[in-house]
């Protein structure tokens, strides 16, 4: 059995949008360089429920390794945000969480396949985590990011940005991409929209 134990932390992340090609080299290029540490390969069913408009939102996640709610606080957007994590044991554990959270008068929102690798990057003796991820009819993304005790982002910012230039690419344009996640929700395919 995995650890159970809860966690809290802030994720200080920035995020790319890409489009497939982009997603094949960077795919490439994180599993043939050694600076490159894989030490994760999964996809995850997540289901969302958001609340605060939008500000917070709930999770409720399963993969062949994960069982597990989530709670982030802060939007989409923000470099940092808090996030709460609490693994569960069984599947029967995350269908009453779903179901408690059904009753509840929260938001939900689509629900999402999510393929993703994370490799370790040590930049200027950190360590930082850089995730390449495919939501199904969603979007292909990068996200670098920090794990910390607080909130760090004025030091994590640089070196955050510095990785995505590193790898060739350009942050996320914030209403864009929250525009591509309303259309998401709203039914709408949006992995080849322009990034």
């Amino acid at each position: 059995m995995s650890d159970l134990t809860p966690e809290i932390f802030f994720e200080i992340e920035l995020k790319s949008v890409i489009d497939k090609d982009k997603y094949d080299q960077i795919n490439q290029l994180l599993n043939q360089e050694e600076k490159f540490k894989k030490f994760n390969t999964e996809s995850i069913t997540t289901d969302f429920f958001k609340a605060d408009n939008d500000k917070t939102d709930i999770r409720l996640r399963e993969s062949d390794t994960t069982m597990e709610i989530v709670c982030k606080k802060g939007l989409v957007t923000k470099i940092c945000r808090q996030e709460i994590r609490i693994p569960l044991a069984s599947k029967e554990q995350l269908e009453h969480f779903r179901k408690i959270f059904l009753t509840m008068p929260l938001d939900r929102q689509p629900k999402t396949l999510k393929h993703k690798q994370e490799f370790t990057y040590t930049f200027k003796d950190y360590q930082y985590i850089i995730c390449l991820q495919h939501i199904e009819d969603f979007a292909y993304l990068v996200e670098v990011e920090f794990l910390a005790e607080q909130d760090d982002s004025t030091l994590h910012e640089p070196n955050l940005m510095a990785i995505l230039d590193e790898l060739g690419l350009k942050l996320i344009d914030g209403p864009k991409f929250l525009k591509r996640v309303e259309d998401y929700k709203e039914g709408k395919v949006t992995i080849n929209y322009p990034v």
